[in-house]
């Protein structure tokens, strides 16, 4: 429930905005007015003042409530953007700034840098040949590794993160869904959505409450939509968490994840949202969490679907149908698949598979992530036949724990030794999952000079290593493997493997209809 603002705040704020116009310099000083907050934006900073009211999911009548507010939103956001959020600023009674802890405030501000409002990544993505593939993937890598980082430091709870939580702190019901949709055949969607989402989470009610208990339920961010995401002085930076209300941002981690995924599919850059799962994967580990996402990606497009109702006109229409449509899809069931990509160190196994994901929408597992994952920071590698077996279980292991959640797997590793092939054939044929081989091949000259430049990656592997390998006479695939393989020449420019029609072979393998451009699996 709302209620109008006091006329004394209102004339507060008016004249803090004389005073900051005042001082612009012939520069508009613009007021940016929401349900919650005003902001005053000058050519270099902004304040925002949080509105006295009561919303009845955030009180914020109160000025010591509001003080609080500004102190944890300033808190929260600079875990991910300290160089935009400068602290918080008292108002005196005559709209001056005074110290925020000084008798005489009557108010206070969350004060700010600014950034250029067009600079969002939900605005960047959108200029169609102003940003190349290559800016688009580093924007997301650096954006994967600040939400890792965030996620590595945020709170631990142990209370909330359901989606149910979720539900109660908004007070969503039946009839306040029912009342935002545009009659009863949106309605009949939305419900559709709502009951499955139901379902999924009484069937993993019991892994959400073990993974409370394990601690992936923290001080999350709480709206990692691509709006709330910006480039400031060259790097992707997460800005406006949730700070009015605790149980929004009190959350499973892969809850959070799940906004930004979400919002990459429905917008329909699914190469960069699978780019986002993978790396988030193989810095965290967290594959466990990964059959939380359908449901959560779901009822974070519903989310967006009532903003965009609320929002109205043309453009919130068709906003809202994209969300809407998304939730639905995002919770259809595909079928899984197995794909074990096949080669000596240099032959561009990786670089061909992260290209893969995205027209097969898989998850990749690289044996180099988990050689690291099973050593401590800091101490090298273990190379030794025992080490390589450990590499080879714990990949196995995270495969078929993927694939009996319904997911797509992309397996990355040499897979010289036929024993280890072997265990392909067999996880596939146990779990009844297609499953294909994929060979990458380069003439030797060329994986030379790809290990020689490599930086930066999870692969230890250099020229001697190849030589090794070329060395001890890799066993070459039989017929029976020969049928379910498709060889993949490395040297053809990566963008190749960009387009579905390339990967054409592999599709008739795993019986899949060509292109596959469907969602996020259940």
């Amino acid at each position: 429930m709302s209620v109008p603002v006091p006329d004394a705040q209102r004339r507060l704020v008016d004249r803090l905005h004389q005073r900051l116009q005042e001082q612009a310099h012939g520069h508009e000083v613009a007021c940016i007015e929401t349900h919650l907050s005003w902001v005053l934006v000058t050519p270099t900073e902004a304040f925002k003042v949080k509105k006295a009211v009561d919303l009845g999911f955030v009180d914020q009548r109160g000025r010591e409530a509001r003080r609080q507010a500004c102190e944890t939103e300033v808190r929260l956001n600079r875990r991910t953007a300290p160089s935009l959020y400068l602290g918080v600023r008292g108002i005196d009674a005559n709209g001056q700034w005074v110290l925020a802890n000084d008798r005489q405030a009557v108010d206070h501000a969350v004060h700010m840098r600014r950034f250029d409002p067009a600079a969002t990544l939900d605005q960047l993505l959108c200029l169609d040949g102003d940003v190349s593939d290559e800016v688009a993937e580093r924007w997301i890598d650096q954006l994967v590794d600040q939400i890792v980082a965030m996620h590595a430091q945020a709170r631990h709870a142990t209370h909330g993160g359901l989606i149910d939580d979720l539900r109660r702190a908004t007070h969503e019901t039946v009839p306040s869904w029912r009342a935002v949709c545009e009659g009863p055949e949106q309605w009949d969607r939305v419900d559709s959505v709502l009951h499955a989402i139901a379902e999924r989470e009484r069937a993993l009610d019991g892994l959400c409450r073990q993974r409370r208990s394990d601690g992936f339920v923290r001080e999350c961010h709480g709206d990692l939509h691509l709006g709330n995401v910006c480039v400031f002085e060259g790097r992707v930076t997460v800005f406006d968490a949730i700070d009015f209300c605790e149980p929004l941002r009190t959350l499973d981690v892969m809850n959070d994840l799940a906004f930004l995924l979400m919002d990459l599919l429905v917008r329909e850059w699914p190469q960069l949202a699978w780019r986002a799962l993978s790396r988030y994967l193989d810095a965290t580990g967290d594959h466990a969490g990964v059959p939380l996402l359908a449901s959560a990606m779901a009822w974070r497009a519903l989310v967006r679907f009532k903003v965009a109702r609320l929002q109205g006109g043309p453009q919130g229409e068709a906003l809202a149908e994209r969300y809407l449509s998304g939730a639905i899809q995002l919770l259809s069931p595909r079928q899984p698949v197995l794909v074990a990509m096949q080669g000596v160190s240099g032959s561009g196994k990786s670089a061909v598979s992260q290209r893969l994901l995205a027209c097969l929408g898989a998850i990749r597992l690289r044996s180099d992530v988990e050689r690291h994952r099973l050593h401590a920071p800091g101490e090298p590698a273990d190379h030794s036949a025992d080490a390589r077996e450990a590499v080879y279980d714990a990949l196995f292991d995270r495969a078929e724990g993927l694939l009996r959640a319904g997911q797509r797997v992309v397996l990355d590793a040499t897979f010289l030794a036929l024993a280890q092939r072997e265990r392909v054939r067999e996880l596939a044929e146990r779990l009844q999952v297609p499953w294909a081989w994929v060979q990458c091949e380069a003439p030797v000259e060329v994986m030379l000079a790809r290990l020689a430049a490599r930086q930066g990656d999870a692969s230890e592997a250099d020229g001697r290593v190849l030589i090794w390998q070329l060395a001890s006479s890799p066993k070459p695939f039989g017929e029976s493997e020969q049928v379910r393989l498709m060889h993949v020449s490395t040297t053809l420019p990566l963008s190749h493997w960009d387009s579905p029609d390339s990967w054409l072979p592999l599709w008739n393998l795993l019986g899949l209809t060509p292109p596959p451009s469907e969602a996020l699996p259940d």
